[in-house]
């Protein structure tokens, strides 16, 4: 959003972690970066990074995380029993213990956001 050009305004590297970012970030190896809001603030209410180094500059629109999959080549019976039984999912114990809030069912065409970042930031996903 901000018209940033990766090489020109700004050199991305990869430290191989949403955790790794905050932490390089907040110990100035870096002077930006951008990761999982759940996963901030996990480091943070774990310690791992002084809250008063770090400030949050914005945040993405939704898009998929944390995928939950099955084989392809199971009964379509099961699939669908199985995706309903996520889908059904309300108990507050269970999510909490899942880190999540619900399940939804997504489609392929959901992680063409992803996609588009990675374009933006001349992402090979063939090579990740």
């Amino acid at each position: 959003k901000a018209e940033l050009e990766a090489g020109k305004d700004y050199e991305a590297h990869f430290v191989g972690s949403h955790d790794a970012v905050a932490v390089n970030v907040a110990n100035g190896n870096a002077d930006a970066g951008g990761l999982s809001e759940v996963i901030f603030e996990h480091v943070m209410d774990r310690g791992l990074i002084d809250r008063s180094k770090v400030k949050v500059l914005g945040y993405s629109g939704d898009f998929p995380q944390y995928p939950w999959a099955m084989r392809s080549n199971l009964a379509p019976e099961l699939k669908s029993n199985i995706q309903k039984a996520f889908l059904q999912i309300d108990d507050p114990e269970i999510l909490d213990n899942l880190k999540a809030e619900g399940f939804a069912a997504i489609t392929d065409e959901d992680y063409d956001v992803i996609r588009a970042m990675g374009g933006l930031l001349n992402l090979d996903f063939a090579k990740m």
